[in-house]
C-alpha cells in the first residue's frame, strides 16, 4: 500500500490541474475508480468543466477539490520529487495527497470487498482555488440524502470544526508625481500605503496580509500610483459590516492629499460548523489511527463554506502542511500518506456499522 499511494500521488502531481484546466486529473480519477467498480457521474459546471460524483446513497460524503494554484516560481512543479521521506510537487499537500490516499483506500476496500457498496459518497470538485468556487457552490444541486460532508484539506491532522472568515480588498492610491530629485516636495504613494497599512493594523488589532503591491517604474521620478491587494482574518463573533466600516474610516481619515479608494474583492464570515452526529465518528477513527483526536480551526477558506451555507454538517480534515502549500516547498510526507489511507479505510469500516 505504501508504494501504491506514493506512485498514485506522483502520477497526480504530473498532471497539471490549475483552476480552469482540471480535465486531465478528473479523467485520471475516473479511470482509476471505474476500474474497481465505482461509477462516477459528471456535473457540468462550465463548458468543458465538471465535478465528479459517486452517489452510494449514504448520508456521508467526502469532498475534495482537484484544482491547484499555478506553479508561480515552483521549478519542476509537475515533476514529483521524493526526498528524505517527502514527496514534493504542486498540489502535493493541497490537496492531491488526499486524493492519492482516497483512491488507494477505495481500491483496497473494493479488493477486500468486491461485492459491497462503498459506504460513503465521493465528490471531486473543481474551482476551489478561485474566489468563485463554482464546484462546491453547484454540487448541492445534485446531492440526494447527504447530511454530512468531510472536506479534505491540509489541517496538520486536526479535525477542524470551525473556519476563520476573511475580508479581501483592493486599494488604489494616486498622488502627484515629480522628478526623482524633488521627492521631498510630493507624497510618495507607497509611503502613503505604508501609513495606511500601519493604521489599519492598529485599528483592527491584527496583522493585515499584503497579497500583492505594485508601484513605480525604473524611470527616475516619484511614482504616481500604488495598487495593492490585502486581506485580514475575521474572528469568531465579528460582524463583517462593522469591520468594513473600520477600514473605510481609516482610509478616509488618514492625512494625505492623494486620492485613495478601496473595493471589497471577497468576504466570508467566521463559520462554526454543525458537527452533530458526525464528529464522534471521525474522532473514533482518528483515535484508532493516531491514538488521539485533536480539534482545530481552519485558517483558510474551504469548500466547507458553501456546504455549510447549504445546510450540511461539515468538518475539514487532512494531513499535510498548510503553511507550505502554494509555495515552492509544497510537499507531504510518505508517513502522512499512509496515515491518510488508513484513516479512510477505518472510516469505511466505521460507516458500514453506523
Amino acid at each position: 500500500m505504501r508504494e501504491k499511494v506514493k506512485e498514485t500521488l506522483k502520477e497526480l502531481i504530473a498532471i497539471p490541474s490549475v483552476s480552469g484546466r482540471e480535465k486531465g486529473v478528473l479523467e485520471y480519477i475516473e479511470r482509476r475508480l471505474l476500474a474497481v467498480g465505482i461509477p462516477l457521474k459528471k456535473q457540468e459546471i462550465e463548458e468543458g468543466r465538471y465535478n465528479l460524483l459517486y452517489d452510494s446513497g449514504s448520508e456521508f460524503l467526502i469532498s475534495v477539490h482537484v484544482d491547484t494554484v499555478p506553479p508561480d516560481g515552483f521549478k519542476n512543479a509537475y515533476k514529483p520529487l521524493e526526498k528524505e521521506g517527502r514527496i514534493y510537487g504542486r498540489g502535493a499537500s493541497d490537496v492531491k495527497g488526499a486524493i492519492a490516499s482516497l483512491i488507494t483506500a477505495v481500491e483496497e476496500y473494493k479488493r477486500e470487498n468486491p461485492d459491497r457498496e462503498l459506504p460513503v459518497s465521493l465528490a471531486f470538485v473543481v474551482d476551489e482555488e478561485r474566489n468563485t468556487a463554482l464546484g462546491s457552490e453547484n454540487l448541492p444541486k445534485i446531492l440526494n440524502g447527504v447530511k454530512y460532508i468531510l472536506v479534505l484539506e491540509p489541517t496538520y491532522g486536526l479535525l477542524c470544526t470551525k473556519q476563520f472568515g476573511a475580508l479581501e480588498f483592493s486599494l488604489r492610491i494616486r498622488c502627484k508625481s515629480a522628478h526623482g530629485s524633488e521627492y521631498e516636495k510630493v507624497e510618495n504613494p507607497t509611503k502613503v500605503f505604508i501609513k495606511l497599512l500601519n493604521k489599519l493594523e492598529e485599528v483592527l488589532k491584527r496583522e493585515v496580509n499584503v497579497i500583492m503591491i505594485r508601484s513605480g517604474t525604473k524611470i527616475y521620478k516619484v511614482p504616481q500610483n500604488c495598487e495593492a491587494l490585502l486581506e485580514f482574518k475575521v474572528f469568531e463573533g465579528e460582524d463583517l459590516e462593522e469591520l468594513k466600516e473600520k477600514v473605510d474610516r481609516v482610509l478616509k481619515t488618514i492625512k494625505t492629499e492623494c486620492f485613495v479608494e478601496w473595493k471589497v474583492e471577497d468576504e466570508e464570515s467566521f463559520h462554526s460548523f454543525n458537527t452533530d452526529g458526525f464528529l464522534p465518528i471521525l474522532e473514533e477513527v482518528l483515535i484508532e489511527v493516531e491514538g488521539q483526536a485533536k480539534k482545530g480551526i481552519m485558517p483558510s477558506w474551504t469548500d466547507a463554506s458553501n456546504y455549510h451555507k447549504a445546510g450540511y454538517s461539515c468538518i475539514v480534515f487532512g494531513y499535510g502542511s498548510l503553511i507550505d502549500s502554494h509555495t515552492d516547498r509544497e510537499s507531504i510526507s510518505v508517513e502522512e500518506l499512509e496515515k491518510f489511507t488508513r484513516f479512510f479505510l477505518k472510516l469505511f469500516e466505521k460507516l458500514e456499522k453506523a
